[in-house]
């Protein structure tokens, strides 16, 4: 709490004392008698307005608070916490040292967000001594790499420092936490050394069978931020819809169950803010019914209503589908693109005529190398846009074509057609594990508890569900190439959301119980193993089931 009443009584002294003074500066011979009282008085108040806290409450406390528990998620590399405590100022100021283009950004972004917290942005002729939040770029802090950070509490003031942008803001990110409870409440002093285990730290939500709001996109990107999930993956295509709009091809778009181009610009500056990164995902050859039905020159020589695949034999396939991902890219920048290529149907493709030819021009044996050629071209197209393409598992590591070394696998079906995470990393690729278990939300039963998520860690591949979730795991040994692990919605309504990923909001009968199943991810990708199941329980306000 500020005291102004300091400031005031030490001025009206001082103007006191100037207006009383001679010329020879005989001050106490100068008083007038009527006068002398009223500085008698003003230096007792001035005195208990320093030295008394029953008229002015201490701003920074360093009583210790014995019950005081810091409640961080995802718990922080390395922490040292004191037991002496601040209590921040209602009014902040910031000061930074570095680049100011990469930093006003992140102060823009972080100021808006104390706002929301009660906080307010310092008056000068007010405040005596607002809370001071430093913010340093410094390229000779390499060490924590490109999101690593430093944050220090102490008297009235907070400090981040990192070596880039991305550590800085999510060093901000920590802050909220802190401040979580506003002005006044206290907050350790502490240090905190920071930066994640796996550079890659996701949520996949499903909106072609689903539909969601571009409100509930932009609120999550928030929320994935605020736990310091970098990731935020949108399957926008499938069989039942087409979420995205396309100038190329206006047919395309499945009426009252797509973006805007607007839309996709917000839900771009959004993610930029926030330093989330979009991954969209285009599924192909397979899951793709409603591309077929809508560009017809997709479909296979046989073509059924039921067909899910499209056309892999077609030159006119891969010209369509160049157009049409290189428009996504534009719409959607970032460092990534998914394709999907999981679950298709091989067999489909010997019942096409043009297929089977074009399996033969190529001296392959079978479909399955038609299949890996597909997903080689739609790897150069991608590229071609400064991007890494991912896939869900699903081709073979071992058969001719090889698949190019440089696709990212996602596992999500440990036993599908007997092919593990190990086999894809013996075979040279990076895999972000995507494991069924506990990794789904989908189906009611195809979801893991929070207690069993807490024991989880990313060099773990689960398969089965709720409530035999140990029904079949694989550890992997732990290697550089799981290079993330990400949280997959599938099939779910908006409304059902946030209970399923956070434990806030209702329930809903038709849906697994809900649970902070998400902030466990989080710590887990972002920590690793180095917190207990009961203390990120804890934490995340989870109950034993």
């Amino acid at each position: 709490m500020n005291c102004p009443f300091k400031c005031l009584s030490a001025v009206y002294l001082r103007t006191f004392m100037k207006n009383n003074m001679n010329d020879n500066n005989n001050f106490f011979l100068n008083i007038r008698f009527q006068d002398s009282y009223l500085c008698i008085i003003l230096i007792c108040f001035f005195y208990l307005m320093i030295f008394s806290p029953a008229f002015c409450f201490a701003q920074n406390k360093k009583s210790p608070l014995p019950d005081l528990k810091v409640k961080l998620v995802p718990w922080p590399a390395e922490i040292k916490i004191n037991k002496t405590v601040m209590y921040p100022d209602k009014y902040i100021k910031f000061k930074s040292t570095g680049n100011s283009k990469q930093i006003r950004p992140i102060i823009n972004t972080f100021s808006k967000d104390l706002l929301n917290k009660g906080f307010t942005p310092a008056k000068k002729f007010f405040t005596v001594r607002p809370l001071l939040i430093i913010l340093i770029l410094s390229d000779k802090d390499t060490v924590h790499g490109e999101e690593g950070y430093r944050l220090s509490v102490s008297d009235n003031r907070i400090k981040i420092t990192a070596h880039k942008a991305k550590g800085l803001f999510w060093g901000t990110r920590t802050v909220l936490q802190l401040l979580s409870n506003g002005p006044e409440h206290p907050v350790n002093h502490l240090e905190i050394t920071d930066k994640p285990v796996l550079k890659y730290r996701g949520l996949m939500i499903d909106v072609a069978r689903k539909f969601h709001s571009m409100n509930f996109h932009l609120k999550m990107i928030k929320k994935l931020a605020s736990y310091k999930i970098n990731i935020y993956h949108i399957h926008f295509s499938d069989d039942q819809s087409y979420t995205l709009p396309s100038k190329l091809f206006p047919a395309l778009p499945t009426p009252e169950r797509y973006y805007t181009r607007n839309e996709i610009s917000e839900l771009v500056k959004t993610a930029e803010k926030y330093y989330v990164t979009i991954v969209p995902e285009i599924d192909i050859p397979g899951h793709a019914k409603m591309l077929i039905k809508k560009i017809p020159e997709l479909r296979c020589s046989y073509y059924s209503k039921k067909s899910s695949e499209l056309c892999i034999g077609k030159n006119k396939t891969y010209s369509i589908l160049q157009e049409l991902l290189n428009e996504v890219m534009e719409m959607i920048p970032g460092p990534y693109f998914h394709i999907g290529a999981d679950e298709v149907k091989l067999s489909n493709y010997l019942k096409c005529s043009v297929c089977k030819s074009k399996t033969r021009e190529h001296g392959f044996k079978k479909t399955a190398s038609l299949y890996h050629n597909f997903i080689n071209k739609m790897n150069k197209i991608v590229k071609s846009n400064n991007r890494h393409m991912l896939v869900w598992e699903g081709f073979y590591p071992k058969r001719k074509p090889y698949v190019d070394k440089d696709v990212i696998v996602l596992p999500f079906d440990i036993k599908f057609y007997n092919r593990m995470p190990e086999d894809y990393i013996k075979a040279g690729y990076s895999i972000i594990n995507a494991s069924w278990a506990p990794l789904y939300i989908a189906d009611k039963i195809y979801m893991t508890t929070p207690e069993i998520i807490a024991k989880w860690n990313h060099n773990l591949f689960g398969e089965g569900y709720s409530p035999t979730p140990y029904r079949y795991w694989k550890k992997v040994k732990p290697t550089s190439q799981i290079i993330g692990a990400q949280m997959c919605s599938w099939s779910n309504e908006e409304k059902a959301q946030s209970g399923l990923l956070f434990g806030t909001g209702p329930g809903f009968h038709n849906y697994g119980r809900p649970g902070p199943r998400l902030p466990i991810v989080a710590e887990r990708t972002w920590t690793g193993s180095k917190t207990r199941a009961k203390d990120i329980l804890e934490r995340t306000g989870a109950a034993y089931w």
